[in-house]
């Protein structure tokens, strides 16, 4: 048996959809004909098969602690909306959805919220339940298409801002995976250059009897120091990785961190860019959706992911609570570009914040993917620029006493 979505239309022309269980496509078209319905489209619904799962408890909890892909959620919005839109019952959806969900966790998280609805919950109080798959941009945008009857559409803006979040964040991870390999590789080869090779060099210059370079002597000295305390060193990365994320879970930890990642050249625009772009997606997609703007603002604090542009952000909240505008704090707190004051100060005036604040969205991520593209462009050559300006000063650092013991001995 398969499940199958159809479309007709019934004697008065009107349309019909649903889903069927059946044997097979035609066994769903005999039926629709049956009911003397004029076919427009049969389609069965494909169920991924589930992903072998492991039968002990470790393997489960493994599972389960496992965060959800951004795209697992777009997609889960996109079919869930385009199944309530075909008149399919939420239920209905969600066993469906169920079925063909390969995220372990988003899968058990469904089957309990399709249980909670079973028990007379609404989608947004189940959703509220299970904080760590779906945030509450998801849980109170939910909300308001469930109180205004728009579930289907604000499903589609969801999967559109995860969509537009997700891409941008590949950009940015694509255009920096390629340099950072290449500092990866370069900082191991010059570690085993310095701790395997230069010593086979020191012991050959031991026997000339005469004074190294400073060069030479300075990577000798830095080989002898590493082969030293190569194992504390070793140990301390873990440590010190442990450390730093133990500061940055501190309120003032993570303030200094990030009020330094914006201070950073080159850098900072970009993470400001970054920060910006979600702000103005995320503010405008709630508005659009009919989420009322202080409570937007409460939310769309936590997911601009900087926490001196949430500090921003508080001081813009405290002004619309006091029945202020929005446009005047953003540029009091001076982060905020004059472009997207002006912006949200238009958009404020003309009732049309939320439509400005998607164009503010729109115009930074191409910003983004440009910045991200000429970073790329300019970090590749400069890295291997360095890397051989390295290995080059290691090696004629190896053989300048080579070569004044060979200038000595011809002269």
């Amino acid at each position: 048996m398969s499940d199958f979505l159809y479309k007709a239309r019934d004697s008065d022309g009107n349309l019909v959809q649903g889903t069927m269980i059946a044997e097979s496509q035609s066994e769903v078209i005999e039926i629709l004909q049956r009911r003397a319905l004029l076919i427009t489209s049969v389609q069965e619904i494909i169920i991924k098969p589930k992903s072998k799962s492991l039968n002990f408890k470790f393997g489960k909890s493994i599972a389960l602690s496992r965060k959800v892909k951004v795209d697992d959620l777009c997609i889960f919005a996109r079919q869930l909306g385009t199944l309530l839109n075909a008149g399919v019952p939420l239920l209905r959806s969600l066993s469906v959805l169920a079925k063909q969900i390969s995220s372990a966790p988003l899968r058990d998280a469904v089957e309990k919220i399709k249980e909670d609805i079973q028990s007379g919950s609404t989608l947004r109080d189940a959703l509220d339940k299970h904080p760590k798959v779906f945030s509450s941009f998801w849980v109170n945008l939910v909300g308001t298409g469930e109180a205004s009857g728009q579930l289907p559409s604000v499903l589609e803006q969801i999967a559109q801002y995860f969509e537009s979040s997700g891409e941008l964040q590949r950009k940015v991870v694509s255009a920096l995976t390629y340099p950072a390999i290449l500092m990866v590789v370069c900082f191991f080869s010059i570690l085993v250059f310095v701790v395997k090779i230069v010593p086979v060099f020191a012991n050959m210059f031991s026997g000339f009897g005469t004074a190294l370079p400073p060069a030479t002597q300075f990577v000798v000295d830095l080989s002898n120091f590493l082969r030293k305390f190569f194992i504390p060193l070793i140990i301390s990365i873990p440590a010190f990785i442990y450390f730093a994320k133990k500061v940055l879970k501190t309120s003032k930890g993570r303030l200094y961190f990030d009020h330094f990642r914006l201070k950073m050249p080159i850098f900072g625009s970009l993470f400001r860019n970054i920060a910006i772009a979600n702000f103005a997606r995320g503010l405008g997609t709630m508005i659009s959706s009919g989420v009322p703007i202080l409570y937007a603002l409460e939310i769309v604090t936590k997911t601009v992911g900087n926490r001196v542009i949430e500090d921003a952000l508080e001081m813009v909240k405290d002004s619309v609570r006091d029945g202020k505008s929005i446009a005047e704090p953003l540029e009091q707190c001076g982060i905020f570009p004059p472009m997207v004051v002006l912006m949200v100060n238009v958009g404020e005036e003309t009732g049309e914040l939320a439509d400005m604040l998607k164009h503010v969205a729109v115009f930074y991520e191409e910003r983004i993917s440009m910045v991200v593209e000429r970073l790329s462009a300019l970090i590749e050559p400069f890295m291997l620029v360095f890397m051989g300006g390295l290995v080059g000063f290691l090696v004629i650092a190896m053989f300048m006493p080579i070569f004044k013991l060979a200038s000595a001995v011809t002269g």
